[in-house]
């Protein structure tokens, strides 16, 4: 019987490693179906936050749709775009051709002798009732359409969670093909329509950044005391940092003071910082509990280097790199570029040396041991021990006047200026080496 068992057992090992020798040399490919995705664009963020809301609206509350889910070619490709951040080397892209769309995806294999790549694209056409797909391949390999929705759906499942992929491929009743357009009646209840958001929210959000009930806990400390006037509705900034570093300082532990500073940056931003800092990490910043409170006071005209436009570049930059730093999807460079397009009246380096100082902030804190932060929070005397003062750095300037003197932001003379301001960040009060 042993004997018997051993061989069975040698059996299924020789089998499986001729299974994966076979799929090995079958189906993975040396070079990926599709070149490296570009970086996700200011537009592809802007995208997503609209793509969020339609599905809401498109949903409808049962069985019914109420209306389309309309997205156009390039719309869906601003979606796989940053939804590529989410596996490393992952890459993909749709294309319409008549009555088709066509996808295209590139996954990077680990742990193989060399770098290998699972190739994948399918046809999608038109169709009414349940979701179909042909032309399914795998490599050179042909897939069952039937395999493959399954593959897709359990993948879904466990990539997002929340079931998401049993419930959109449940919701998706019809599509159709416009032109360069996709549109796609959805029908599911308000519990399928939150298990999508839910999956979606905390896919951004990675494992480690605050819960929103964290966020709201700051928020509230930060008006209250506004409603108090321990902080004032003039003036300078720096009372506002004393008091929110000293919260998530007091209000946590060695293990969780990364988080506290998160979520205390974050509510900051709520209050003093970019007005568009809801669009970017949207349902992110908080919850319920703060939303139908009646304050007495702003921030409105505190400001930070004499300019209230510093306070909101400096403390946005600053909440989204400790969000970067604790794995949320949206990039502090992705913020920037989003911000500096969403702007008019031409380019500003005094932007860039308040985003700059704000993001150094964040990586100085986040990587000191905790029982430096006293003394850090000490050194914050002055606005300029946080924040470089804007002498001599180059401020607003048209387009042209920019493109005669610095060429593009890929030339020497704009990179100089980015390494001065980086140099005067060094020796601010906050990173100047101390005995």
């Amino acid at each position: 019987m042993l004997r018997l068992i051993g061989r069975l057992v040698i059996f299924v090992l020789v089998a499986g490693v001729l299974a994966g020798s076979a799929i090995y040399v079958m189906v993975l490919d040396d070079h990926p179906l599709i070149a490296e995705s570009s970086a996700p664009k200011p537009q592809d963020v802007v995208v997503a936050r609209s793509f969020v809301h339609s599905i809401r609206s498109a949903a409808g509350n049962g069985a019914t749709p109420t209306e389309p889910l309309v997205m156009s070619e390039t719309e869906l490709n601003s979606l796989l775009r940053l939804g590529a951040r989410f596996v490393p080397g992952f890459r993909s892209d749709l294309r319409i051709d008549g009555e088709t769309a066509i996808l295209r995806a590139s996954i990077p294999v680990p742990y193989t002798p060399a770098v290998k790549f699972l190739n994948i694209s399918a046809r999608i056409p038109e169709f009414e009732g349940q979701v179909m797909l042909t032309d399914i391949r795998v490599g050179p390999v042909p897939i069952p359409p039937g395999l493959a929705l399954e593959i897709a759906r359990l993948g879904a499942n466990a990539a997002i969670g929340h079931g998401v992929g049993d419930t959109v491929l449940g919701a998706v009743t019809r599509m159709t093909i416009d032109d360069q357009n996709l549109s796609f009646d959805l029908a599911m209840d308000d519990m399928g329509k939150n298990g999508i958001m839910r999956g979606l929210f905390g896919t951004m959000r990675g494992a480690d950044m605050p819960m929103a009930s964290q966020i709201d806990r700051y928020y509230l400390m930060i008006r209250e005391a506004m409603d108090r006037g321990e902080l004032p509705a003039t003036g300078s900034y720096l009372p506002y940092l004393h008091f929110t570093l000293q919260a998530a300082l007091d209000g946590s532990t060695p293990e969780t003071l990364p988080n506290a500073y998160t979520a205390a940056m974050f509510a900051l931003t709520r209050v003093c910082g970019a007005r568009d800092f809801p669009m970017i990490v949207g349902r992110l910043i908080g919850g319920d509990l703060v939303a139908d409170r009646d304050w007495r006071s702003d921030c409105d005209e505190v400001t930070l280097n004499g300019r209230i436009d510093s306070r909101r570049h400096f403390t946005t930059a600053a909440a989204l790199q400790a969000a970067s730093n604790r794995g949320f999807a949206v990039s502090v460079g992705e913020f920037k570029e989003l911000y500096d397009t969403l702007q008019s009246g031409g380019f500003d380096f005094t932007d860039l040396a308040a985003n700059n100082s704000g993001i150094r902030m964040s990586n100085r804190l986040m990587t000191a041991p905790p029982q430096d932060w006293p003394a850090l929070l000490a050194r914050l005397q002055t606005e300029n021990d946080v924040i470089v003062p804007f002498d001599d750095i180059p401020q607003i300037m048209s387009q042209a006047e920019f493109d005669s003197r610095y060429g593009s932001v890929d030339s020497a003379e704009y990179a100089a200026v980015l390494d001065a301001i980086e140099a005067r960040i060094d020796t601010l009060a906050l990173h100047a080496a101390r005995n």
